[in-house]
């Protein structure tokens, strides 16, 4: 049976070597019916990610067949809570009505019941359990456990459904003299060259402010937006809108070495120029530099390329939540002897996952800050914060792909973003060694590239290969493509997913993801997954339509159009028809 997570031999294998429960993957003995503590495991599931839940196997046992667990109670039970509500019917257990597919599949011949679930749209979140209440009763996953992300997280749940207008709010206190003169100028003057259109007609200084969201409507108070742009000192009126540095001697914050528990700590302030200019002098004097030869000369070049440094900040001030409730936290840097990582509040706005952003789309959270920084030019140069063109990932990657370093790892919660850059290469003494060890180091350089990301847990897609590359999409989809074939990856679970590992990538030893939670891909070889199969009948036959796949692989017509869905959109098949056309059929891409 194929999964979200994989066929269920191997998710159950994963399980059994890592023993205990996942991050995606949850499992119950159900032995008297359906447990309450899946209610909330659903609803961590449907608010981030989705996820897979089996019942009837048990944990304690190593996750071995419960005795006495009845298959088909337990699946109707579980179906009735899915089931939607009329408008006369009382709610389910859970608030909105979750998504998925609920089945029966045998492991080790004896039945469980398996719930793969979707992740509900931005405008359904949050779910929750319908007797705890929405604040209550709405939980996130974190480690293998399921947390209730609190008042705060419900509130950037629901946020996500709407744009936000926070950083349009004027400020208490504030005034047209709170802001910096010279700032003001130099972003008049760039607006006359750029932009002249938005000035026209207005003869004042605070009319062109509030045309542009500086100053409020009445014309004399600034904005959020406004004072962190253009203050003189906005922390007189938000103290904790600033930045924290701190840089430790280990890779944890809790490694001491000698008498050293810190190398470095400072507290950033100002406006946002301001602070961005410091926060990348302040990490560069902390990092190692190397010597660069170019040409006739040679120049020192710090180990995080300083495109990189610039661009986490300035997502991470851009991007973070600056609602009432978030106003008492501030961004944090932090320096580690192996990474550096920017903390921000607030999880990524817009119901967008962690593989959507090195698709170089721009969305934001605060509209009128991100609009305002593309014209705020940096102290005492012409260039500006920001583009705001969807353009900051892609060129992070980019940069530290022509270092050799990782892409960026973004670990995003519902109540948190960080963004982490490593500062070792990617083709690393123990990677090369991973490579011997797994038989890859033949492989073309591209497809090692690719295969590094997937041993630093990154979710690699095209457009992350792309950026990091520097080649064009379809190029980039080769590369996976011929990974898949060569069965290093499979494709994605679902569309616009990462892959995943393939079956040459089982053998590895378990691997400590988290405090307490190990991951480690099944040990058993897998040979004929359905993915492949669908692959291979198309090949035998030339071109086949749904109903002759599902018949040629023994799956139904429902799970091959799931199949079929994600492998059109990663090229591996080309249908010939459009979607609502009774004669599409598909040929191998």
């Amino acid at each position: 049976m194929e999964t979200s997570q994989g066929p269920l031999g191997e998710v159950v294998e994963r399980l059994r070597n890592a023993r205990t429960d996942l991050t995606q993957i949850e499992v119950k003995a159900a032995v008297g019916g359906v447990p309450r503590s899946l209610w909330p495991t659903v609803s961590a599931f449907s608010n981030h990610g989705g996820g897979l839940v089996i019942l009837g196997l048990d944990e304690a046992s190593g996750f071995a067949p419960a005795d006495g667990f009845d298959a088909a109670r337990v699946r109707d039970a579980v179906a009735e809570a899915f089931r939607p509500r009329g408008n006369r019917e009382g709610p389910g257990p859970l608030t909105p009505t979750p998504s998925g597919v609920i089945d029966v599949a045998t492991v080790d011949g004896a039945s469980v019941v398996v719930i793969d679930i979707e992740e509900l749209p931005a405008t359904a979140k949050p779910c929750f359990v319908t007797t705890q209440g929405i604040e209550n009763g709405s939980y996130q996953r974190i480690g293998d456990g399921d947390r209730a992300m609190g008042a705060y997280g419900v509130y950037l749940m629901r946020a996500d459904a709407q744009q936000p207008t926070q950083d349009s709010t004027p400020v208490d206190g504030a005034e047209l003299e709170d802001l910096d003169p010279s700032l003001v100028d130099r972003f008049i003057e760039r607006l006359r060259t750029v932009r002249p259109r938005s000035i026209e007609g207005l003869g004042s200084t605070a009319d062109i402010l509030r045309r542009h969201g500086v100053l409020a409507s009445d014309g004399r108070t600034p904005t959020l937006a406004g004072l962190l742009a253009f203050g003189r000192y906005p922390q007189q009126f938000a103290p904790q809108l600033m930045v924290t540095f701190a840089s430790y001697p280990g890779p944890t914050k809790d490694a001491v070495y000698g008498d050293i528990r810190m190398l470095d700590r400072r507290t950033l302030e100002g406006p946002i120029p301001t602070i961005v200019d410091d926060a990348i002098r302040l990490v560069i004097s902390n990092l190692r530099s190397r010597r660069v030869s170019n040409g006739a000369g040679a120049f020192d070049e710090p180990e995080i390329p300083v495109d990189a440094i610039r661009e986490a900040v300035v997502n991470a001030l851009t991007h973070r939540d600056y609602s009432p409730m978030a106003q008492g936290d501030q961004v944090r840097i932090e320096l580690f002897a192996d990474r550096l990582e920017v903390h921000n509040p607030g999880g990524i706005w817009g119901g967008r996952r962690v593989a959507d952003l090195y698709d170089g789309v721009s969305r934001s959270r605060n509209a009128r800050l991100a609009t305002l920084l593309t014209d705020v030019p940096m102290p005492g140069r012409g260039d500006t914060v920001s583009e705001n063109a969807g353009s900051g990932i892609p060129r992070m990657t980019g940069a530290l792909g022509r270092a050799g370093l990782p892409a960026p790892r973004f670990e995003a919660t519902a109540t948190g973003m960080t963004t982490v850059l490593e500062r070792h290469g990617l083709l690393t003494p123990d990677v090369t060694e991973w490579f011997e060890d797994i038989g890859a180091e033949s492989l073309e350089p591209d497809q090692q590239r690719a295969l590094a990301l997937v041993h630093r847990e990154l979710p690699v897609e095209d457009q992350l290969l792309r950026a990091l590359l520097g080649i064009d999409s379809h190029d980039a989809q080769d590369v996976l493509r011929s990974l898949v074939d060569d069965g290093w990856l499979r494709y994605p679970a679902r569309p616009g997913e990462a892959y995943r590992r393939g079956a040459r990538l089982q053998h590895e030893e378990v691997r400590e993801a988290a405090p307490g939670v190990f991951v480690s891909p099944p040990r058993a070889p897998s040979s004929g997954t359905l993915d492949e199969r669908i692959v291979e009948a198309v090949r035998a036959a030339g071109e086949l339509n749904s109903r002759d796949i599902a018949a040629a692989v023994g799956s139904s017509v429902g799970s091959v159009r799931q199949r079929l869905r994600v492998l059109v959109e990663q090229r591996a098949l080309v249908p010939t028809a459009s979607a609502q056309s009774t004669n599409r059929a598909y040929r191998l891409g």
